[in-house]
C-alpha cells in the first residue's frame, strides 16, 4: 500500500508540476484600448432554460458593454418556461444593444448544440462568443478580448471561476472549478489544450464552419466545448488562452447537492465520450489521486499503521492543490488554504457517489431525461 501510495502521489505530483510550467510559459493579455476603426465585432450567443433565478447578473454586465456597435447578443431560448425571455426583454429593451431572443428548434438531442448552431446561422459578424446565462463578464473583458482578437486565432479559450458564496457544497465547487482551470490553463500553455468551457468560449465562425460545425456528436447531449476543443486540435486550429485576470469570467455553482451530482455526471459522460487524450489522462490521474484516501482509510481495518500513511498523503496532497490553485491565478480564492482542506476531506466522498452514478446510462438535466 505504501509504495502505490507513493506511485498515486508521484502522477499526481508530476502533473501538478507539468501544469505549472504550462502556466509560467503563457503570455498575459493585456486590456490596452482598440480603436474603435480596428474593433473586430462580435456575436455572443447565450442559450438559455428556465433560467429566471440566474440571469439578471449576466444581464447587467452586458449592458456595460462599451462597444455597443460592434457587437449583438443572441439569446437561443429553449423552452423555457419561467419568466427568462420577460427578464431579458425588460433589461435590455432601452440599453441600446442590438438583441433577439430566437427560439431553438430542435432536431437533435443535444439542444444546447442545436441552440448554438441556429444562433451562429443568423448572427452577423465573424465571431462567436458563447456564455452561459448564470455567467458574469468584467469591465475589461471586451478590452482584453479585442487584444487577443487581433492575433486572429480560430479558438480562444476562456477563464472562468466560481462566484464566492458561503457553504460546504459552494467551497467544494470553488476549489474543483479553480484546480480544473489552472490544469486547462497549463496545458494550453504546453500546446496541448486539454479543457474548454462553453460558459466562456470565443471562435471564429469560419472556423467553426471550416469543421463542420458539432457534426459527428449531435447525437450526444453534452459536450459542445470540449467536441469543439477536439476539432480543433485535430484541425490543428490556432489556439490561444485568454490570459488575464481581467477575461475571467464569473459563473454561479449548483445550488443543491443533487444539481451538483446530476451536472458531474454529464461532465464524466461527456469525457467518456469525447476521448480528448491529454484529457483523459488528466482525469484519470485527479480521480485516482482524489479516491486513494478512501482506499486507505477502509485499509485501516486490516493494517493501522495505514494511518501514518494516509495523513502524509493527505498533508502532502492539499499541499500540492494549494500550490496549483493559487500559483499566479487569475481569480485567487478567498480562505484558499481552508477551502482547500475542506474539499479533499468532502471531495473524495461526492467523487464515489459521481463515478457509481455514471454507471447508469440515464441522467436529468434542466427538468429533462437524457438517455445514452
Amino acid at each position: 500500500m505504501i509504495t502505490i501510495s507513493v506511485i498515486i502521489f508521484l502522477i499526481y505530483a508530476e502533473m501538478i508540476f507539468w501544469a505549472i510550467r504550462g502556466i509560467q510559459k503563457l503570455p498575459l493579455v493585456t486590456a490596452d484600448a482598440i480603436p474603435s476603426e480596428a474593433s473586430q465585432k462580435v456575436s455572443i450567443v447565450i442559450p438559455l432554460r428556465n433560467e429566471a433565478q440566474r440571469i439578471s447578473p449576466l444581464l447587467d454586465s452586458l449592458k456595460l458593454l462599451p462597444d455597443l456597435q460592434s457587437v449583438e447578443l443572441i439569446f437561443m431560448d429553449d423552452s423555457s418556461e419561467d419568466s427568462s425571455v420577460t427578464l431579458i426583454h425588460k433589461a435590455l429593451e432601452d440599453s441600446g444593444l442590438d438583441y433577439r431572443i430566437p427560439k431553438v428548434i430542435r432536431k437533435h438531442t443535444a439542444a444546447k448544440k442545436d441552440a448554438i448552431t441556429q444562433a451562429i446561422a443568423l448572427a452577423k459578424h465573424p465571431w462567436i462568443a458563447t456564455l452561459d446565462a448564470d455567467a458574469i463578464i468584467q469591465p475589461a473583458w471586451w478590452d482584453t478580448l479585442q487584444k487577443a482578437l487581433q492575433q486572429t486565432p480560430d479558438l480562444i479559450l476562456g477563464p472562468i471561476a466560481l462566484q464566492t458564496e458561503q457553504g460546504l457544497l459552494h467551497w467544494v465547487q470553488e476549489v474543483e472549478t479553480a484546480g480544473i482551470s489552472q490544469l486547462g490553463r497549463g496545458a494550453a500553455g504546453l500546446g496541448r489544450p486539454t479543457v474548454a468551457n462553453g460558459a466562456h468560449l470565443i471562435y471564429s465562425k469560419a472556423w467553426f464552419a471550416s469543421v463542420n460545425g458539432f457534426e459527428g456528436n449531435l447525437h450526444i447531449a453534452s459536450g459542445d466545448d470540449m467536441f469543439l476543443l477536439k476539432k480543433a486540435v485535430a484541425s490543428e486550429a490556432k489556439i490561444h488562452y485568454l490570459n488575464t485576470g481581467e477575461a475571467v469570467v464569473k459563473v454561479q455553482g449548483a445550488t443543491s447537492w443533487p444539481e451538483y451530482f446530476w451536472q458531474r455526471v454529464r461532465w464524466v459522460k461527456k469525457s467518456k465520450e469525447v476521448a480528448l487524450q491529454g484529457s483523459n489522462r488528466m482525469g484519470i490521474a485527479v480521480t485516482l489521486a482524489n479516491l486513494w484516501p478512501i482506499v486507505l482509510l477502509f485499509g485501516l481495518k486490516f493494517d493501522s499503521s495505514l494511518k501514518t500513511v494516509l495523513l502524509f498523503y493527505l498533508f502532502l496532497k492539499i499541499t500540492l492543490d494549494f500550490i496549483l490553485i493559487n500559483y499566479r491565478s487569475l481569480a485567487p480564492l478567498h480562505d484558499a488554504a481552508t477551502k482547500t482542506f475542506v474539499a479533499n476531506l468532502l471531495y473524495p466522498w461526492t467523487l464515489v457517489v459521481i463515478l457509481v452514478r455514471s454507471l447508469n446510462h440515464s441522467y436529468r438535466w434542466k427538468g429533462r431525461a437524457y438517455k445514452k
